[in-house]
C-alpha cells in the first residue's frame, strides 16, 4: 500500500542552545508515499520510492535498540541496581558505548520505569564514582513499594562507600561518633574525629560546625579554653563532670608532658 525512498536520507540538523553553544546532529530517515493502483516505483522532486523488495531493506540493525537493550537488562536483572559503567561493560559486546547509557535512561527516568541516584547536594545531583546508581522500577507494584524496593536496593549497592556528598557523610559520620561516645559516658576530642574522618582540617571543622547546626543536642564544651570535645545531651549531668575531670585530668599529663619535651629541645638548641 505504500512506496518507501529507495535510499536512506540524511540531514544534518543545527540548533542553538544559549551558552552550550550550537549543536549539530546527523538524522537519518525515509519518506514514503501511498502507492498508486498498478506503480511499483516514481519520483517525486528528485526522490525515487519504490515498491518493497529484499534488497531494499536497511541494511542497519534494528532488532533492538540500545535504549531496548539497557531497559531489558534493567528488567531481567530487576533485583540488582548497577552503576552506569558496569551497564556498559556488560553490554559493550552488544555496541553499547558509556556514552549511550545515561543518555537512553534518562528517557525512561522520566518514564518512571527507572530510578538513578547520585550523590544529592543541595540543589543538583552528581555521579558517584562508578557513575550513577540504576536500578528498575517494577510498574505492576504500587508505585510507593515499588520505589521503596528500588531505594534499598541502592542502598545495598552503596553498602560501605558513601551515598551522598562528603559534606553530608561527614556530618552523618560525626554525629554517630559522638552519640557512640557519649553511650560510652565519654567525650570526643576534635582530634580524634579527624583522623577519623581522614580529611583536612579545615573540612572536618566545617563539618563539625555543620552537625552542631543541623543536631542542636550535639553540644561542644573547651576544657583549658583551648581543647574542644563532644557530647551528646543525653549524658546525665554526674557522668559529663566525671568525663570533663577525666578529660582534664588526661591533658595536664599528656599535654605538659609535650610542653616539656618542647623546652628541653629548646634549652638544648
Amino acid at each position: 500500500m505504500i512506496l518507501r525512498a529507495k535510499r536512506v536520507i540524511r540531514e544534518r540538523l543545527r540548533a542553538f542552545k544559549g551558552r552550550a553553544g550550537i549543536r549539530s546532529n546527523l538524522r537519518s530517515y525515509y519518506l514514503y508515499v501511498l502507492k498508486p493502483k498498478g506503480v511499483g516505483s516514481l519520483t517525486v522532486d528528485g526522490v525515487k520510492f519504490v515498491n518493497y523488495e529484499e534488497h531494499y531493506l536497511d541494511k542497519r540493525s534494528r532488532v533492538a535498540s540500545k535504549a531496548s537493550l539497557l531497559l531489558n537488562f534493567l528488567k531481567r536483572n530487576r533485583d540488582r541496581a548497577y552503576f552506569s559503567k558496569e551497564l556498559a561493560e556488560a553490554l559493550k559486546d552488544r555496541g553499547v558505548k558509556p556514552s549511550d547509557v545515561m543518555s537512553n535512561l534518562r528517557r525512561f527516568e522520566r518514564k518512571g520505569l527507572v530510578y538513578v541516584r547520585g550523590y544529592k547536594m543541595h540543589d543538583r545531583q552528581t555521579p558517584f564514582k562508578e557513575g550513577y546508581l540504576i536500578t528498575w522500577i517494577d510498574p505492576n507494584r504500587p508505585r510507593d513499594r515499588a520505589i521503596e524496593e528500588a531505594v534499598e536496593r541502592t542502598e545495598k549497592s552503596l553498602a560501605g562507600r558513601a551515598s551522598t556528598s562528603p559534606i553530608i557523610e561527614r556530618v552523618h559520620r560525626i554525629q554517630d561518633m559522638i552519640i557512640a561516645s557519649t553511650k560510652t559516658r565519654d567525650l570526643i576530642g576534635y582530634s580524634y574525629i579527624q583522623r577519623e574522618l581522614g580529611c583536612s582540617e579545615y573540612e572536618a571543622a566545617g563539618a563539625i560546625q555543620r552537625a552542631l547546626q543541623l543536631y542542636p543536642d550535639l553540644k561542644e564544651v573547651k576544657l583549658f579554653n583551648a581543647y574542644k570535645y563532644y557530647y551528646h545531651l543525653s549524658m546525665a549531668e554526674p557522668e559529663f563532670k566525671a568525663a570533663v575531670a577525666m578529660k582534664e585530668n588526661y591533658i595536664r599529663i599528656e599535654k605538659g608532658r609535650d610542653n616539656r619535651i618542647g623546652h628541653n629541645w629548646e634549652a638544648c638548641i
